[in-house]
């Protein structure tokens, strides 16, 4: 048994001591009997693992003991291995393998600690193991011997291997070649090989085994690589019960292209349709680049330029395309190429395009294909010779001017940025705006159709403050060959239309032969001026020509232009047909086309113009540009022959039908002959069944227009001669006065019947006039009542103003139900209006409004209360009086027909009983009920009492209706 020097002084001292201590009493007292020693472990030391650490030994003892170190009882049988020599430091700062003593008293190893190595006697003693990490393959194991004067414990220490999977190198760089790579790996565990990346050119041969660490040789075949990347693999070596693994990274140099311009144009042939070009010859031949079709190159054999414009690709932009780094030109125009002309590069986060790289390009022209982008490129300013852009007609969406477009335009520099017809919007940069070039860029940009917002974006188009002049130049009539300069054109007129014009288009033929032949037909002799501008290209010209020699037109149309650089202007054109209009300055106000946004206030059918589909958009829109610079038009009928003609627009199914006629009074026979007046009176149709119940019974009624030609396009006041086909006038600027008109009217609206039965319930008149209406009542017995409306530049008026006029006040016979107010107005119906409202009532007529407020006397008393019609009520106000006066719902069209397009339930009623009337069917409430809809009815409240909430003033345009006899 090994003693500790240290334990065999502390008991003698112990000893002495007691002695000592004895001495000093004056009392001999017996000691009392010794207790027996004892020496209890409390814990023990699990296997410590190969990264190391610490744990702590607990024991109690009632002597004083030590802690030494010796090997293991048996070696040999220890099944973490035997000893391995250690890095020389204490971790524990106790007990030391380099001065403990083994039983031989040779020096242990210093891999481990005990810290307190002694102490006294007592309970719970903690002492506290530290073990390093295992640097070795092997384990290792110590014994601790605790001991007293009297016992003596032993406890093992042991500490696992360390596992490992070693490889020579963690990197392999090999070529491009195919080829077979053999990997090392020496191991003690059991692990498993892992392709993580690259296992579609990385495939595993079978290994060989040898060693007691073991060591064994994998081998890979590794394809060849083709790509003009280098390309990374990863294989993993992993041990198969832990979490211990080791990679290999093989990265494989990039294919290195020996022809990468042969190679980038065989992949536009691939990626495009090649196929299916209407030319191809040689492409993808071994013959030389320059003779591949479309294809140019310089005396070095570089590709130069790429030409195939109308040459049917269909397909994509390939990224090899950016491997013609000579290329100067490029011209893949309309085409059929899609896809996203840019992408967002993942590292850098920039805004990139496959044409980036090519910096010798001068110019680029994608135009007309169907290329998509939600951000424009911003690289290509780095292309220092480059002198145009156009990337016009495509489906672009996004910012214009991405900020590094701007050094394009800095210090002088320009660049032809053409992006018409796309769907951008942006603030132009000062920069470009201040650009002496200005206007030139200008036309080049700013048509753009409106963006809805698919992708979460959307915007006006461009905007700009500094005005845009249409630049001079020179072009050559194909009427006569003669050459004018725009600059004499535009500065001779008030205003000048550029229409451009394709002559193969049928749209563009109707659209230059009603719309822009009325116009120049009725402002030529005013200063209005026409210049037709033809697509560019001899198919174009040729098509111009041949129409040109069966068809008289009026004004220059062009085909071949430049500037005084000789330079063809780039003009907003497509798409076909469209226009701008110039001032006499030579400053462009207005650029239309279909797909803008409306500019027009009122454009009911919808915010974006569309020329065929609603062409009194745009007409209403011209009308209003030159009734405000030419006032009205001094332009005179000369033709009368369509006078009184007549078309059937509808007949009815049901019934004896009902007979409406519309006429239109101040439209001349270029209206009339363009189709002005036929699509007027369409709208007016459509005004008339646009509300319930005329919408669900319209299959009752015939309708007819009579035209009537009138020698002037507008109306004079009463004072003076009439000079339309019914002679209306005006009394004020709203009011009409119709004396004439209602002697003139009986003659247009037989026309449409020559003897035959007639079943007239109303005529229902368009003026060509300011946005006033009346209507003229009269008995049936001495002919049909008469509507008038307005129609002045604005559908959106005259459609409210036909509404109440023709519908609610001629055939309805409704009253109104507005209030006129003014200073010298009573508030409260006057006794004399009274008698005119008692009278009218007797008749039938204006039963929509009443003169008492009792629920029990008012004409839709039968309504109040009804499950159907919880809005109906009494409401104050109406028949132009705040007080005095009640109807039926807070709104209606015979209250604000402007905003209100509704009829209430009395007046559809009463509407009901007429076509019953007319049609020879019987009339009941039931039958109403059945097919009544509230349809559009504003708001969803509940019936109020005594309301004059909401009452809106009518005057500026309605006039109470004249009564006849």
């Amino acid at each position: 048994m090994i003693r500790s020097s240290f334990a065999r002084i502390l008991t003698v001292w112990s000893a002495a001591a007691a002695l000592f201590s004895c001495g000093e009493s004056e009392v001999d007292v017996p000691l009392p009997p010794p207790d027996k020693p004892y020496l209890t472990l409390q814990s023990e030391l699990p296997p410590f693992d190969s990264a190391g650490g610490s744990a702590e030994l607990v024991f109690s003892s009632n002597e004083a003991w030590s802690i030494t170190a010796e090997p293991p009882a048996d070696k040999g049988d220890n099944p973490v291995g035997g000893d391995n020599p250690g890095d020389g430091d204490n971790p524990g700062g106790g007990v030391e393998s380099d001065r403990a003593t083994g039983p031989e008293g040779t020096a242990a190893d210093d891999w481990f600690g005990v810290a307190p190595a002694s102490g006294d006697a007592g309970e719970n003693i903690a002492v506290t193991v530290s073990v390093r990490p295992n640097e070795a393959y092997a384990g290792r194991a110590v014994t601790l011997v605790i001991g007293t004067a009297s016992l003596e414990k032993r406890i093992d220490v042991t500490q696992l291997r360390k596992n490992v999977i070693l490889l020579g190198g963690n990197r392999e760089e090999i070529d491009d070649r195919e080829q077979t790579l053999a990997v090392e790996v020496r191991s003690n565990v059991v692990y498993e090989v892992e392709i993580r990346e690259g296992g579609e050119w990385i495939d595993e041969l079978p290994a060989s085994r040898a060693g007691e660490l073991k060591e064994q040789t994998h081998t890979f075949r590794i394809a060849r690589n083709t790509a003009e990347e280098p390309r990374t693999g990863i294989i993993v070596f992993k041990d198969a019960d832990s979490e211990l693994a080791d990679e290999l990274t093989v990265v494989q140099a990039a294919w290195v292209d020996p022809d990468p311009e042969r190679s980038a144009l065989n992949a536009l042939y691939e990626s495009a349709g090649g196929g299916g070009w209407t030319r191809s010859e040689n492409w993808c031949s071994d013959k030389p680049l320059g003779a591949w079709y479309g294809v140019e190159t310089d005396d070095e054999g570089h590709v130069t330029a790429l030409r195939l414009p109308r040459n049917n690709l269909a397909g994509t932009i390939p990224e090899k395309i950016g491997k013609l780094t000579h290329l100067r030109h490029l011209d893949l125009s309309w085409n059929g190429l899609e896809g996203e002309l840019t992408y967002k590069n993942m590292v850098t986060y920039e805004i990139e395009s496959y044409l980036d790289d090519l910096l010798e390009l001068e110019t680029i022209d994608l135009s007309h294909n169907r290329l998509t982008s939600r951000f424009m490129p911003g690289a290509w300013y780095r292309m220092e010779g480059l002198r145009t852009v156009d990337l016009s007609c495509n489906r672009l969406e996004g910012f214009a001017f991405p900020l590094l477009w701007e050094k394009m335009f800095e210090n002088g520099r320009y660049v032809d940025l053409i992006l018409n017809d796309n769907y951008l919007w942006d603030t132009t940069p000062e920069v470009i705006q201040n650009h002496p070039k200005w206007s030139r860029l200008a036309l080049q940009v700013i048509r753009q159709y409106y963006s809805d917002g698919d992708h979460g974006m959307g915007g006006p188009g461009i905007e700009y403050d500094v005005p845009v002049y249409l630049p001079d130049f020179t072009f050559t009539d194909l009427r006569d060959g003669t050459q004018q300069s725009i600059r004499d054109v535009y500065s001779a007129n008030e205003l000048t239309m550029l229409f451009h014009w394709d002559p193969m288009q049928e749209e563009s033929e109707t659209f230059m032969t009603t719309v822009v032949r009325r116009f120049h037909t009725l402002f030529s002799g005013q200063g209005f001026a026409v210049v037709a501008i033809l697509p560019e290209g001899e198919e174009y010209r040729r098509a111009a020509e041949s129409y040109l020699a069966g068809h008289e037109v009026p004004w220059p149309v062009v085909s071949e232009y430049a500037d005084a650089e000789g330079h063809r202007t780039v003009l907003p054109s497509s798409p076909y047909p469209s226009y701008q209009l110039v001032d006499r300055s030579g400053m462009v106000t207005v650029d239309m086309f279909s797909g803008a946004l409306s500019p027009n206030h009122a454009s009911p059918e919808s915010f974006l113009v569309d020329f065929m589909a609603h062409p009194l958009q745009n007409i209403d829109y011209l009308n209003e540009i030159c009734k405000k610079i030419f006032g009205n038009s001094e332009y005179q009928s000369t033709d009368f022959t369509m006078d009184k003609k007549f078309e059937t627009l509808q007949t009815a199914t049901k019934g004896k039908g009902i007979d409406l006629v519309l006429i239109g009074d101040a439209f001349a026979d270029i209206d009339i002959e363009t189709g002005y007046y036929g699509q007027v009176m369409d709208y007016a149709i459509e005004a008339f069944f646009a509300l319930e119940p005329l919408k669900s019974y319209r299959e009752y009624f015939n309708v007819y227009m009579v035209y009537a030609v009138s020698r002037d396009t507008h109306i004079g006041f009463y004072y003076q001669s009439g000079k339309t086909a019914l002679g209306v006038l005006l009394e004020t600027d709203t009011w009409f006065d119709v004396y004439t008109a209602r002697f003139r009217l009986p003659d247009y609206c037989d026309v449409p019947f020559a003897g035959r039965n007639k079943n007239i319930a109303c005529a229902g008149v368009v003026v060509n006039a300011s946005n006033g209406g009346v209507a003229y009542l009269q008995s049936p017995v001495i002919g049909p009542t008469y509507g008038f409306a307005g129609y002045n530049c604005n559908r959106s008026f005259f459609k409210g103003t036909f509404m109440h006029e023709v519908a609610g006040h001629a055939f309805g016979l409704l009253g109104d139900e507005y209030v006129k107010y003014s200073g010298t107005r009573p508030s409260e119906i006057t006794e004399n209006d009274k008698s005119v409202l008692n009278n009218c009532q007797d008749r039938g007529w204006y039963l929509n409004v009443s003169l008492t407020d009792d629920p029990q006397a008012v004409y839709w008393r039968h309504l109040i209360g009804h499950p159907h019609y919880p809005y109906v009520g009494i409401h104050e106000g109406g028949y132009y009086y705040p007080r005095g006066v009640w109807r039926s719902e807070e709104k209606s069209v015979m209250n604000d027909s402007y905003n209100d397009f509704y009829f209430n339930a009395i007046s559809r009623e009463l509407i009901v009983k007429r076509i019953m009337e007319f049609a020879g069917e019987e009339y009941t409430f039931e039958k109403f009920m059945a097919k009544d809809s509230d349809e559009g009815r504003p708001g969803a409240g509940r019936a109020a009492r005594h309301s004059s909430r909401g009452m809106r003033e009518e005057s500026y345009r309605h006039q109470p209706p004249i009564i006849g006899d």
